[in-house]
């Protein structure tokens, strides 16, 4: 299985990085800054938007959090354990060596 990895611009000076196995059409977001391209996006190419990977709590890498966990119940929002105050709308903190699943990979 293959992940196809689609940089995305956000704000005006900034990348999210989506995560899509084709196969499936499951997906994920690497810092999502801001919430209107990545849904679009995400509408476009008929995804299932699973998960939010939050590399750190600075807004150009969090600011679209909560909208997309708005737009999208449930969904799993990923960001480290110590920024959990942080992280808008984190699901689960991690630590260093934790091992988590998405789009069906494990890491």
């Amino acid at each position: 299985m293959i992940v196809e990895i689609v940089p995305l611009p956000l704000l005006s000076d900034n990348y999210g990085y989506l995560l899509i196995d084709a196969a499936t059409k499951r997906a994920a977001i690497v810092d999502c800054s801001e919430a209107g391209p990545v849904l679009d996006e995400v509408a476009r190419r008929g995804l299932r938007l699973e998960a939010i990977l939050s590399t750190h709590h600075h807004f150009d890498h969090v600011g679209g959090n909560e909208e997309v966990a708005r737009a999208i119940p449930g969904i799993r929002v990923l960001g480290s354990r110590v920024d959990e105050s942080r992280v808008p709308a984190i699901t689960e903190g991690l630590s260093d060596g934790d091992e988590f699943e998405v789009i069906g990979r494990r890491g």
